[in-house]
């Protein structure tokens, strides 16, 4: 019963290939068609790739035209499932049109409302798969963008909860990559806003007990447990603080007092050769 679901709201829409350009811009995604006109798209989207959830790429040999026929299949995440459903009821016997880069793609002529929030996009010609790839690159830009928020959303809600006695430790072994802004490989922030957080709280606290002997900066702390943070992350901030004077003794930074009243550095002024 699933299967013949799927293929009924596949069936539901009957593909044609357009390929016009249209401006202003508009974002990869449905848009009703206003006028009947092909050319006459809605100002705002029904639904963008953002929306998109999955999708797949079928293939298959046109009888029409004797050529290489395509077909992406996707479905819209769940806040977008009424939306879509909607829409296509108020579309019944209409057309619809799906925009990739700024040009219609297809504008297929909608039978049914479509509770599913499944939906295809047919045509011919190998920029289907360059368009699969698009659509799938800008899913996995939405749940990056979603899984940055939701990461930073976690760590502000961290922050609040620490006090002075908070045990601070990082989810991974301290290093430059546990505080990186993103995973390099995947785009995903995974643990690293917290990271960031309990870093940056942990310097503020090994800041209280800096002093200055001789122009540099002197940490008056054996180890992290005096202040109640983990030892590689205490390991970190002393290399972090012999960085600081290595920027001191090469004049690229100085040593200032903040309004707290604990040391802290900030980048000199760098005058230029005169050419």
């Amino acid at each position: 019963m699933k299967t013949f679901t799927v293929l009924l709201v596949i069936a539901s829409l009957t593909l044609t290939s357009l390929g016009r350009s249209f401006e202003p811009y508009r974002p990869n995604g449905w848009y009703y068609i206003t006028s009947g006109a092909q050319d006459s798209l809605s100002a705002e989207p029904i639904v963008t790739t953002k929306d998109f959830v999955s999708i797949r790429l079928d293939s298959f040999m046109s009888e029409r035209t004797g050529k290489m026929a395509y077909q992406i299949v996707g479905r819209v995440n769940d806040q977008s499932i009424k939306i879509w459903a909607d829409a296509t009821e108020q579309s019944i016997g209409k057309h619809i049109g799906f925009v990739c880069n700024n040009k219609v793609v297809c504008n297929p002529l909608v039978n049914a409302r479509i509770e599913s929030g499944n939906f295809a996009i047919s045509g011919e010609g190998p920029e289907f798969k360059a368009m699969y790839r698009q659509i799938q690159e800008d899913i996995k830009n939405e749940e990056i963008a979603a899984e940055h928020k939701k990461a930073w959303e976690e760590a502000r809600k961290l922050r609040a909860s620490i006090t002075d006695t908070t045990f601070l430790e990082t989810k991974r072994p301290m290093s430059d990559d546990a505080i990186g802004p993103y995973n390099y490989h995947t785009g995903l922030n995974e643990d690293r806003a917290y990271n960031q957080t309990v870093y940056l709280i942990a310097v503020d606290r090994a800041k209280k007990f800096l002093s200055v002997e001789n122009d540099q900066l002197v940490l008056n702390l054996k180890s992290g447990a005096e202040i109640n943070i983990a030892e590689d992350l205490f390991q970190y901030i002393t290399g972090l603080f012999d960085d600081w004077n290595k920027w001191v003794k090469e004049g690229k930074s100085k040593i200032i007092k903040t309004e707290e009243g604990y040391y802290d550095i900030e980048p000199t002024t760098q005058k230029r050769n005169n050419q």
